[in-house]
Formats: C-alpha cells, structure tokens, sequence
C-alpha cells in the first residue's frame, strides 16, 4: 500500500511512503496463472506483495499462486523457508525490454 506525502509549502521534492518494508531479494519462482505455469524471478518482496521479473507479461487483475522458498539468514529465518502465497497482479509494466509484475499477496501459508 502506497500513501502519498503533501510537500511542505516551497518544497518541490516528495516521495511516496509504503506501508511494509521491502527486501531486495532476487528468488527463482514459478508463477501459476490460470492453469498456466511461467517462470520469474523476484526483485523484492514485502509483508504483504512482491515485485517480479517475468518472461512474460501476466494482466493486471490477473490471479496468481507461487511458491518462495526463502534461504535461511534472508529475512531473519534460521532456516530455509518455503511460503506458498496466492494473490493478483496489480501493475504491469515494461522496464529496458523486460516485463514486470507487481502483486500483492492475499494469503499465504508456510509449507
């Protein structure tokens, strides 16, 4: 969730602030959609979405499930963990002729 910030009087400069920290973590998953399986690779994740790198462009709107599986010291884990999450892409884009997907997670459960 994003919340934007109204600049002070005179100041030009504002960024948007997020509800949940992000980590830069770069994770192998694969993606199904709709009976389709793809494969991507996470650019970052946070409580509550996660940002991939797709090879291919999946709709907004469009349901997903995947399974992380995050290694032991990422994210304060002592041990591997694996998470399977479901949710829905909410933005798609295009970035030096690569596809993104940004989604949010709407459940998740440790395996």
């Amino acid at each position: 969730m994003e919340f934007a910030v109204c600049p002070a009087s005179g100041v030009r400069d504002w960024r948007p602030l997020r509800g949940a920290a992000r980590y830069p973590l770069h994770l192998r998953v694969t993606l199904l959609a709709d009976g389709y399986q793809t494969e991507a690779v996470t650019e970052d994740l946070s409580a509550s979405g996660v940002l991939f790198r797709l090879n291919e462009p999946l709709p907004e709107g469009q349901q997903i499930e995947f399974l992380l599986e995050v290694p032991a010291g990422a994210l304060e884990f002592s041990v591997t963990a694996a998470v399977h999450c479901s949710g829905r892409i909410v933005r798609s884009y295009w970035k030096n002729g690569q596809p993104y997907g940004a989604a949010v997670i709407d459940d998740y459960r440790f395996q």
